[in-house]
């Protein structure tokens, strides 16, 4: 079984996801390591100054490394991934503000993100591939809590 983990930066994905990979017992994948580890790039964005993931070659990899495992993807772009169930983690956007603010982004970002977060981009898109969706607030939650949800849903 795969599982990811999405949403907007800052909804808790990377904590919430190693947390569900471990009570699970799954593998805990970071997508952006294992593209940073397989060099699964197809270019750089100046504008963002990151750079951009090769989906086609994520979702080949992905599918390769499920193929004898049970694993638990992270990303905000996980849900366009092979998987089973999508975990769409959102989060009140006054508190992805204050977040985003105290890691230091700049006001342009927190924009960027703010309006996906309002705009359910992630969710949208999970829908749109005909993914099974889960979605789960974790406004002021903490991890274990939402991880027990997650398991409650499944």
């Amino acid at each position: 079984m795969i599982i990811c983990v999405t949403g907007t930066p800052k909804t808790g994905k990377t904590t919430t996801a190693r947390l569900l990979a471990e009570k699970l017992n799954y593998e805990f994948i970071d997508l952006n390591e294992l593209a940073e580890k397989k060099n699964l790039y197809c270019g750089y964005d100046k504008k963002r100054r990151c750079k951009v993931v090769d989906i086609d070659k994520m979702f080949q990899e992905v599918k390769r490394l499920g193929e004898k495992r049970n694993l638990v993807l992270e990303s905000h772009y996980s849900h366009e991934m092979p998987c089973d169930v999508v975990i769409v983690l959102r989060a009140n956007p006054a508190e992805l503000r204050k977040r985003m603010q105290e890691h230091g982004w700049s006001d342009e970002k927190i924009e960027e993100n703010i309006e996906a977060e309002i705009m359910e981009v992630c969710k949208s898109e999970a829908l749109e591939l005909g993914k099974k969706v889960i979605e789960i607030d974790t406004t002021k939650r903490k991890p274990e809590d939402v991880v027990d949800e997650i398991m409650s849903k499944l």
